[in-house]
């Protein structure tokens, strides 16, 4: 079998190395961990204010101490011999990074929004998330483009256009899903604020952020750029539904059902979708799989010079399951001790629920199979894709089509 490159780009970069990405990346721990014993022990938590109450200038005490013991911590770690060998730190730090440009791009569009005066809950056209959310798109449908063109011209720099097309749609979406957050607490006195990941909408951006996060992130591991094409067609088919969303009218900021009125939102929505991106991955290394064995066979070779070889499609999805089907699994978990506080059961055999119990078992046996009995290749394949088309309908069939306990999730 040929072996991928494990190649990591930015572990070998000299802000990712030594002391200085240590002592970063336990800053970002320690200023988590102050917001954490701010919410714990700063007084009467109100899930409502607490973002604004990290911003006051308690928070900025609490956050300050975290980030000084954090750096205390990485100091001390840093101080043997090794300290320039690269560790977990280098390989959590860019993502820590990342978020970091996430919350200032946030903070920087906040300063466009108009004036109070102009704010209106009935017409939210005038917010800026959905300008910003417009250029997710464009740069998202613009990466598709250019990963399909590289398919047919492997030697030109368009595959990066590709990449840096994605990166800054991610980045958009991220930053307008926290601006979102932000705007939802301009509306009625603040009262329907609120995490954007409450209606098909906005979890369509986020899965859009999620799928492309995890492919690039295996581009720049595996230096697959093939893959490319396949992953960014499913996240265009992802834009144009929810262009599709808001244009119906399903792209306003609204307030939230009491079921989903808790904190539990916050961990078990983002959760799912980190599953359904992974599982959406393994899809498109299924596709493509099929598609050069389909090529080879007919011995049409002038489009796989930038396909990954078989072998690495086969564990390129191996791996994007292995990365979704913890977290699908976790997510189940955490969403039956929600039900269990929101509706006093932890199982109650409703359509949503059914469905991801299905999710779950297709997945379940899918590493099953390949892990205990060393299936690979076709029939794989042919099962992640699939396996993804029951997700779609886990994710958005049940919720546009069915009724049952979750059936605010559905078109209004």
């Amino acid at each position: 079998m040929n072996t991928m490159t494990m190649t990591q780009p930015a572990e070998g970069m000299i802000i990712y190395r030594g002391k200085l990405a240590v002592l970063r990346c336990w800053a970002y721990l320690g200023l988590i961990g102050g917001m954490a014993a701010l919410a714990l022990f700063g007084g009467d938590y109100d899930e409502s204010a607490f973002v604004f109450q990290m911003l006051s200038m308690t928070g900025a005490l609490w956050g300050g101490a975290g980030v000084l013991a954090g750096i205390g911590v990485g100091a001390l770690l840093s101080r043997g011999d090794d300290a320039g060998v690269p560790g977990w730190e280098s390989k959590l730090v860019p993502w820590l990074d990342g978020a970091l440009v996430m919350v200032l791009l946030m903070g920087l569009w906040s300063l466009l929004e108009p004036a109070p005066s102009q704010i209106s809950y009935t017409d939210q056209s005038n917010m800026v998330s959905g300008k910003i959310i417009m250029a997710m798109n464009v740069l998202f449908l613009f990466s598709a483009i250019c990963y399909i063109a590289q398919l047919f011209a492997p030697a030109s720099f368009i595959g990066k256009m590709g990449s840096l097309a994605a990166w800054g749609g991610v980045y958009a979406g991220g930053s307008a899903l926290l601006l979102r957050w932000y705007e939802s607490y301009q509306f009625l006195g603040g009262e329907i604020g609120h995490a954007p990941v409450s209606n098909l909408y906005e979890v369509f951006i986020l899965l859009c952020c999620i799928i492309s996060i995890i492919y690039l992130a295996f581009e720049r591991r595996y230096k697959t750029t093939g893959l490319g094409a396949f992953v960014m067609f499913l996240v265009a088919c992802a834009v144009f539904f929810s262009v599709w969303l808001g244009s119906i009218g399903q792209a306003d900021i609204k307030p939230l059902v009491p079921a989903l009125q808790s904190y539990w939102m916050k961990i078990h929505v983002p959760l799912n979708f980190i599953g359904y991106g992974s599982f959406a991955v393994a899809c498109a290394a299924g596709m493509a799989w099929l598609l050069r064995a389909r090529l080879e066979q007919r011995g049409k070779t002038e489009l796989l010079a930038i396909f990954p070889t078989l072998e690495q499609l086969d564990l390129l999805g191996y791996r994007a399951v292995m990365i979704g089907f913890p977290a699908f699994t976790l997510a189940t978990i955490l969403g039956a001790a929600w039900a269990a506080e929101a509706w006093g059961g932890y199982w109650s055999w409703d359509p949503k629920e059914t469905w991801a119990l299905i999710v779950w078992l297709v997945y379940g046996a899918w590493l099953h199979v390949r892990v205990s009995h060393g299936w690979s290749g076709r029939v794989l394949a042919w099962w992640s894709v699939i396996a993804f088309v029951v997700t779609l309908f886990c994710f958005v069939g049940v919720n546009m089509y069915l009724s049952g306990l979750h059936s605010y999730g559905r078109l209004t």
